[in-house]
């Protein structure tokens, strides 16, 4: 009787026990309590030193099945899996931390060692090409006079001017041949200037849509560009955070798997970088050889789906094969938080791949190109009509011409955000955090 009576007092116990940890209560654990050996059925998984104070037991309670096996440990056998866990997982440590330098000597954060960012795109100046610092806002912040002169003494080095400059050549050529030949030109006893009277009245029609299709293309291409730039946050975001439960969860468990899925994360900006770049498959050879080893990166390579995906393919495989193998009942906490991480670095590849994929509707593009030439061919007859002389006519033209295809053309520029974006800064940052992140003490 009295030992059916202490079991169902065990079995009380352990239902209370249960009942605490559905409701996400605490448990006090000493801070001098030693470090804790997890055993599975696989055998040793790793060691987990307690903080200082108490620990909450949702995330670092150990079962008692598995606190029974390591009581039962002699002290030398003790001291022996701990110095084989600390030797492996230090060695691994210090591969990885040399790879990175490795990495990072060949794909460094400098925005001028991007190979595949577009030349034509990169600004002497300030430019969305590299990541801002406090001390570029202070410039670009600079009282109005200032910044005027700055912009226009630089105004020959500009990229965009550069590109529109023959544009703006052809539409003050054919303004002054076509103010001189409606101004002297004549058909028997007509003048061809009388036929230019209502050319001002089509030009006045025309500004209204123009102006309109013009601030909605640029309003357009504006919110593709911020919503890549969101999504390339959130990507170091969720990449930080994966590392950082790595580092706290799963290492503990299994050094070796830990480290090998922190080397994929640290990849996987430079692959999504080439996939949005078009970067060719033996530039990322490197980068996977020489982070992943010659069997992962071969792997990684034959796999149909691109790259990326992959990556968080093999992320989320990795992690699986860890909670399976973990004993610890509170392990689906941080394997949750890992999973949400997952979900947040696959939809951040698919909307790179969206944006890259879907422009904007090219048939508003081709109208728009359209009443733009419509409204450059009318103006020097409106120019003829005021009386305006034929090398004001071409100036006027020369002016209009730079303002509209400027803006359209910085319209089709920003339609395209990644070539805008400072992807290699920003694919060496998140490389970066996670070897900190792996790292630290």
């Amino acid at each position: 009787m009295l030992i059916q009576r202490s079991k169902v007092v065990e079995e009380e116990e352990e239902e209370e026990e249960r009942r605490q940890q559905n409701m996400g209560g605490r448990a006090a654990i000493p801070a001098a309590a030693v470090p804790l050996l997890l055993w599975s059925s696989a055998g040793f998984e790793g060691i987990a030193a307690f903080a200082p104070g108490t620990v909450t037991r949702r995330t670092q309670q150990i079962s008692k099945h598995d606190a029974a096996l390591f009581a039962e440990l002699p002290n030398s056998g003790k001291e022996d899996k701990i110095a084989s866990y600390q030797a492996v997982t230090e060695a691994e440590l210090s591969q990885f931390s040399k790879d990175l330098q490795q990495l990072a000597a060949i794909r460094p954060s400098d925005p001028s060692a991007d190979q595949s960012a577009p030349i034509a795109l990169i600004s002497a100046g300030s430019s969305y090409t590299r990541l801002w610092t406090p001390l570029t806002w202070l410039k670009h912040a600079d009282p109005p006079h200032v910044r005027y002169i700055r912009h226009i003494s630089k105004w020959p080095l500009s990229t965009s001017a550069k590109k529109i400059f023959p544009a703006v050549i052809i539409s003050a050529t054919y303004s002054l041949v076509m103010s001189y030949i409606f101004r002297h030109a004549r058909i028997g006893k007509y003048q061809l200037t009388a036929t230019t009277k209502g050319a001002a009245a089509a030009l006045g029609a025309l500004t209204a849509p123009l102006a309109l299709l013009l601030t909605l293309r640029a309003n357009a291409s504006l919110g593709r560009l911020n919503e890549a730039r969101v999504l390339w946050g959130r990507l170091i975001l969720r990449g930080r955070n994966l590392a950082s439960v790595l580092k706290v969860y799963v290492m503990p468990i299994d050094p070796a798997t830990a480290i090998l899925a922190a080397r994929y994360l640290s990849i996987l900006g430079w692959s999504i970088k080439a996939m949005v770049r078009n970067e060719s498959a033996s530039s990322q050879r490197e980068v996977y050889e020489m982070m992943l080893g010659k069997e992962e990166a071969a792997w990684l390579q034959a796999q149909t789906t691109k790259p990326p995906i992959a990556i968080v393919h093999r992320l989320r495989h990795l992690i699986a094969g860890v909670c399976m193998m973990s004993t610890n009942p509170n392990f689906f906490v941080p394997h949750s938080s890992m999973e949400h991480a997952l979900d947040d670095l696959d939809a951040t590849t698919g909307g790179c791949e969206r944006l890259l994929t879907s422009p904007i509707p090219p048939t508003y593009s081709r109208h728009l190109s359209r009443i733009m030439c419509l409204y450059l061919c009318i103006l020097p007859l409106a120019s003829v009509a005021s009386g305006m002389p034929s090398l004001g006519s071409m100036l006027a033209s020369a002016i209009v011409s730079y303002v509209l295809v400027g803006v359209d053309e910085i319209g089709m520029e920003v339609e395209n955000p990644f070539p805008l974006l400072p992807l290699q800064q920003m694919s060496a940052g998140l490389q970066s955090l996670v070897g900190e992140t792996m790292t630290s003490s």
